[in-house]
This record gives C-alpha cells, sequence and structure tokens, in this order.
C-alpha cells in the first residue's frame, strides 16, 4: 500500500514537472512593474512602505449604487518612477503613453501617462495599500483612480502595471 501511495504522488509530481513551464516561478505577491525598461520591478507590502502615502477619498458609481472610501498609498507616478518604467524628464513622450493595469481575474483597464504626470494633468492615482484605514495585503493591492464617475478604472487585486510605448502607424 505504501509504495502504491508513494508511486501515485511520485507521477503526480513528475506530471506537474512536465506540464508547468521550465523556470516558471510562483506567482508572487504584491506587483510587478513593466516598462521602458528590459527589466521588470516587482513590489511588495515591503518596498510600498517605504514610499510616501497619499490618501484620496472617492466616491463612484456601481451597479449597487455610489461608493465611497478612502485609499492610501503611493502615487502611482511614484512607483513607476521607482520601477524606472517611465523616463520622468521626456514630457514630450508621456503624452502618448499607456499604462495597462492588470488584476488577478485578467480585468485589464488602461490610462494614459499624461493623466498622471505632474507636468500635465498630475491626477492623484494610487496604487492603495490600505482602504478605509485598514491595511491590505499584498494579493489585494488597488489602484484607485480618482474623479471617475465610475469605478471602473480602479483595478482590484493588481498583479501588473505596464507602460507600453505607442506603436508605429503602418
Amino acid at each position: 500500500m505504501f509504495v502504491r501511495s508513494f508511486g501515485f504522488g511520485l507521477g503526480m509530481l513528475v506530471a506537474a514537472a512536465i506540464l508547468s513551464p521550465l523556470g516558471a516561478a510562483e506567482p508572487q505577491s504584491g506587483v510587478t512593474v513593466a516598462g521602458q525598461t528590459n527589466t521588470a520591478a516587482h513590489f511588495g507590502i515591503e518596498e510600498l512602505a517605504g514610499l510616501p502615502k497619499t490618501q484620496v477619498n472617492i466616491a463612484f458609481l456601481t451597479d449597487h449604487g455610489t461608493h465611497e472610501s478612502s485609499f492610501e498609498g503611493p502615487l502611482l507616478w511614484t512607483v513607476l518612477q521607482k520601477a524606472n518604467a517611465i523616463e520622468p524628464d521626456k514630457h514630450r513622450e508621456q503624452v502618448s503613453q499607456t499604462i495597462i493595469i492588470t488584476g488577478r481575474d485578467g480585468y485589464r483597464a488602461a490610462l494614459a501617462v499624461g493623466e498622471i504626470a505632474p507636468e500635465f494633468e498630475g491626477k492623484q492615482v494610487i496604487l492603495a495599500e490600505k482602504m478605509d484605514g485598514q491595511p491590505l495585503d499584498a494579493d489585494h493591492l488597488r489602484v484607485v483612480v480618482p474623479l471617475d464617475k465610475r469605478g471602473g478604472r480602479s483595478v482590484r487585486e493588481v498583479t501588473r502595471i505596464e507602460v507600453l510605448l505607442p506603436s508605429e502607424p503602418k
């Protein structure tokens, strides 16, 4: 009996190794930020803790009525700078760049870099670590976009933030 169950367990391990890509790591808690450099940066709670915080109070429409909350965390602009995902001094390029935010469930939303760039709109978009004074864990970080009438761009359980350059016209 022991040999049979050991063999089944060993078979499962071999199957898992064959089915998973070589070198694939387990998904990490926190968020990956990618942009103009070839290296993506990873931010967990510890990395975000050292960044200056901004608090925003929001109210937006949902399918269930108005949702009101207070959020706290670093500005998205600060996170992108820390990750070297943007070049803060290249103002001309910022007006054509896009930020794609992806949640754990695959939900995606887009922002223009010019919306959050201090030299342009300077919108106080944050990567929230707290909601209504309560800390969020690394699996529940949230990008919060204040002043949107609907909350569709306030992505929950963010896993990836990527700055995209415009594609060349065809």
